[in-house]
């Protein structure tokens, strides 16, 4: 259910964005361009090179990705609206390396008069990149559902907040079309006895994570909080429209040394503990675990943001327009997965372990259920 509303929310902001640009609608041409270049993600299924691709083409059929002539991935699942598309790209690691320094992309379109075309696209590839950062985990110790983790279907990674017209980079010569600032996100909901609540869910005091504490993952300072929207009070359900101006319901948002930004959210009203410009230590407690704004039961969303541009956050909305950043955990231990979507499920199942495997410096996968 949480993810349903997050993708309700991007693709709506989507449609309306495209539709006010009648003008791209005028070129046949196809244009590509990254919001970000890409990056190393090693998460508990492996080690990724990940990057997004914007593209303008009047219609998208698939993208094919070479290196040295090796077909590495045939990508369809476009996220599209109009003639804008967007590629949310993981590329399993290879242990030895890419045989070339670069990935050879060709794109099938239609062009404006039926014709099926294709266009090549090629885009620089390392072999070695920075390790992510590590951080600590913020909620406390417990076995956790860590709903929606980094991973290539995951609703985090394919969501977008757009610009209101998608904006031309010259250099890259392509549209970005918006931020996804949670690409690498985290929804936290606590199980006990194999279950994320008691009773039927229905009441936010059902929910095992309801309440708790929401602990820093990184020291810093705080440079923006917004407190005081209301929680959902129903489980499953909305009480009030969400946009841009309270998505992330009550929020802080922490800025480490290194420049990156960690982000808590869906907090419970005037519950948070710090204030803009407090200096924080990891581990401190900042607030607690919540249900506002576009949220349909208790959990914490957090992710982790960069800000080459050193932007100030100064309303709202600022925080959903950055970029998102992945990141590790120094331990924990799998315990085993859920199909995403399972905090849907009526009636629910409880989980029953099927692993104890520990990872070290890596970050959980989509619906895995671990314990730290």
């Amino acid at each position: 259910m949480v993810q349903n509303i997050i993708l309700l929310l991007s693709l709506v902001l989507f449609t309306l964005s495209c539709n006010k640009n009648e003008s791209i609608n005028a070129s046949p041409n196809i244009l590509v361009a990254l919001p970000t270049p890409p990056v190393k993600v090693k998460n508990t299924n492996g080690e990724w090179v990940v990057y997004e691709m914007h593209i303008k083409a009047p219609s998208l059929n698939k993208v094919s990705i070479f290196n040295a002539n090796t077909l590495q991935l045939n990508y369809s699942d476009f996220n599209t609206r109009e003639n804008l598309h967007i590629a949310s790209i993981w590329l399993p690691f290879p242990d030895q390396g890419w045989q070339e320094n670069s990935m050879e992309h060709v794109f099938e379109y239609i062009d404006n008069q039926g014709n099926t075309k294709h266009h090549t696209f090629n885009l620089k590839i390392e072999n070695e990149y920075p390790e992510p950062i590590s951080i600590n985990f913020p909620v406390p110790h417990g076995v956790w559902l860590a709903e929606g983790a980094p991973g290539a279907t995951s609703y985090h990674t394919r969501a977008i907040f757009p610009y209101p017209d998608p904006l031309f980079d010259s250099t890259q010569q392509g549209y970005l079309i918006g931020n996804n600032p949670q690409r690498y996100a985290i929804d936290y909901a606590l199980l006990v006895d194999g279950l994320p609540y008691d009773n039927d869910g229905l009441t936010l005091e059902d929910w095992y994570c309801y309440n708790l504490p929401i602990l820093a993952a990184k020291g810093g300072k705080v440079i923006f909080t917004e407190d005081g929207i209301p929680d959902n009070q129903t489980p499953f359900q909305l009480d009030y429209p969400t946009d841009i101006n309270n998505a992330t319901g009550n929020v802080v948002y922490i800025e480490h040394d290194d420049g990156t930004i960690s982000t808590y959210c869906h907090m419970i009203p005037n519950s948070l503990l710090v204030e803009e410009g407090d200096i924080v230590s990891a581990g401190q407690e900042i607030g607690r675990l919540g249900n506002s704004g576009n949220s349909f039961a208790p959990h914490l969303h957090m992710h982790v943001l960069i800000n080459p541009e050193h932007k100030q956050l100064t309303k709202y909305a600022d925080g959903l327009f950055m970029e998102s950043m992945p990141y590790t955990f120094s331990e924990f231990i799998k315990l085993g997965n859920l199909p995403p979507g399972y905090l849907d499920e009526n009636p629910i199942t409880p989980f029953v372990p099927t692993t104890s495997e520990v990872f070290t410096n890596v970050i959980p996968s989509e619906s895995d259920v671990i314990a730290f």
